[in-house]
């Protein structure tokens, strides 16, 4: 089965050697627009210069002039064509160079894989402290996305050879809990270092189970006022430009319990634009643990689309009216699908959705 490997990438590509003050000078700026005007032609040449010399050396040579490129090639003991199935993403800094860097190790690695994408998350970059906390957050969603999509007997690699500092020491902490693998090569080295996932658990303090509706609504970006989490550690929950948000270091910890807590029973309705009626209450007594999973799941994505006026409506929820209303239910949405695929019968009282029933779909 083939790997997916998650490559963080700075400028080594373009300051190995000599290379121009400007690159160093402007590597901040994140268009090319930001660069003076008299200073863009200088990088955008060396930028050209650089890619015809990276696509026309040699393998060692390569090794030398990219320490992304210098990991994976020995991650694949010198020879990239070993496992041309794998899928490599690469994460550079929002920067034009940074992005720009990332683009040469992009097309020399399409020369041995057919997939190679690049993961860009916007002020993923150190020169904005609240900017860069927020784009932490998002990267750490996207990689918990990534782990829930890989396939059975897929792994997930980090390769910290390269990228800027800040980016590698926040992975470094991510791929404990995250990566299968993560691998790195020491500077003047020829030693692939292979660290694999902890064999452990984290464990939230048990103070932590009264704020799960606080969790709860900021993982599905709703609002929360600011008396419900003050007692959270602010190492968890920011105040980013005026809003509260799970930090990134709040996602582990909420991906740590969630999973526990949706699979155990029905949950409280997120939103106060949804209630519950007796029947649908007695509809879910004693379900299995992943169908609370699924139907609680569900709910927050309902709760979403309630608090968003009715416009944020996913696929996988599928809210629709019913052709011939069921006594009071007038509209249905999936449960799950797989297996016996049930449905919640539902219907509106003024802007309030009430879920009357879990039963089977009627087609």
């Amino acid at each position: 089965m083939n790997s997916l490997i998650l490559s963080p990438v700075g400028t080594s590509i373009f300051t190995k050697g000599a290379f121009p003050q400007e690159i160093s000078k402007y590597s901040n700026c994140r268009k090319l627009e930001d660069i003076p005007s008299d200073r863009r032609r200088i990088i955008t040449d060396y930028i050209a210069q650089t890619r015809d010399l990276l696509l026309s050396m040699s393998v060692s040579d390569v090794k030398v002039r990219s320490a992304e490129l210098n990991g994976i090639i020995q991650y694949y003991h010198n020879d990239l064509r070993k496992a041309s199935q794998d899928v490599h993403y690469l994460l550079p800094s929002d920067t034009y160079i940074g992005k720009q860097s990332c683009l040469l190790v992009q097309e020399y690695l399409q020369q041995y894989f057919s997939d190679v994408r690049v993961m860009e998350i916007s002020d993923l970059q150190t020169s904005d402290c609240e900017s860069f906390q927020y784009a932490l957050s998002e990267l750490t969603s996207r990689i918990m996305c990534l782990r829930d999509e890989l396939s059975p007997g897929q792994n997930l690699v980090f390769n910290l050879t390269g990228g800027f500092k800040s980016i590698l020491g926040f992975l470094q902490s991510l791929g404990m809990f995250y990566a299968d693998e993560t691998v790195y090569v020491f500077e003047f080295s020829e030693s692939l270092l292979r660290l694999p996932i902890l064999p452990l658990r984290l464990e939230p303090f048990p103070y932590l189970l009264e704020y799960v509706s606080v969790f709860r609504r900021l993982d599905n970006s709703l609002p929360v006022s600011s008396d419900t989490y003050q007692e959270i550690p602010s190492t968890l929950v920011l105040n980013l430009f005026g809003e509260p948000t799970l930090s990134a270091y709040g996602k582990i910890v909420w991906d740590s319990f969630r999973k526990q807590i949706y699979s155990q029973n029905l949950l409280d309705s997120l939103s106060n634009r949804i209630r519950y009626s007796d029947g649908f209450k007695a509809s879910v007594l004693d379900l299995e643990a992943d169908r609370y999973y699924q139907l609680n799941s569900r709910i927050d994505t309902l709760a979403v689309y309630m608090e968003s006026n009715n416009t944020k409506q996913l696929k996988s929820l599928d809210l629709k009216k019913l052709k011939v209303p069921q006594k009071v239910s007038t509209y249905e949405f999936d449960a799950w699908a797989d297996k016996s695929a049930m449905r919640v019968f539902c219907h509106y009282e003024k802007e309030v959705l009430i879920l009357d029933l879990l039963a089977k779909g009627l087609h």
